[in-house]
């Protein structure tokens, strides 16, 4: 009797482990939408957030258009006040969205460079940027870090 039931109890373990392994368990590419999710949170200075297209995306971050196959982006209107962004990448492949996340990297870094002397309030939202890469997807968010926290649960 106790080996059936642990033989039962062994093959439930087993069962129950199928399909977990740590490829499956990547969370899932950023989709489009999460830019809505974002701009509705609040996250960003004011309401005066211009769309960017994939054009103004490849020469302010330095990206390969054409490596870009799909993208949702917004930038402050007013980037002399505020340095909130939000870009989310749809890449080609991977090795696209490697390199288009370290460019987004990059432009954080270059943007903290420049707003430590000529935007100083925007700084902390700098240092608290959102840039992660999920397969062929990159998202980048500049913003309230508390809003963007807050909206990106369970995503």
């Amino acid at each position: 009797m106790i080996k059936k039931i642990v033989m039962a109890a062994l093959a439930l373990m087993l069962l129950c482990s199928c399909g977990k392994s740590g490829a499956n368990n990547a969370p899932p590419p950023y989709d489009p939408t999460i830019a809505d999710v974002l701009m509705e949170s609040g996250a960003f200075e004011g309401s005066d957030m211009a769309p960017i297209d994939s054009f103004i995306i490849s020469l302010l971050y330095g990206i390969e258009e054409s490596t870009i196959s799909d993208c949702v982006g917004y930038m402050a209107a007013n980037t002399s006040v505020s340095a909130d962004e939000l870009v989310v990448l749809l890449c080609t492949d991977e090795t696209a969205a490697i390199a288009a996340e370290d460019a987004c990297k990059a432009r954080i870094a270059a943007q903290l460079a420049v707003c430590e002397t000529y935007a100083p309030a925007a700084v902390p939202r700098l240092e608290q940027a959102l840039v992660s890469r999920r397969g062929s997807t990159v998202l980048l968010v500049v913003g309230d870090p508390d809003a963007i926290a807050s909206a990106m649960e369970n995503r």
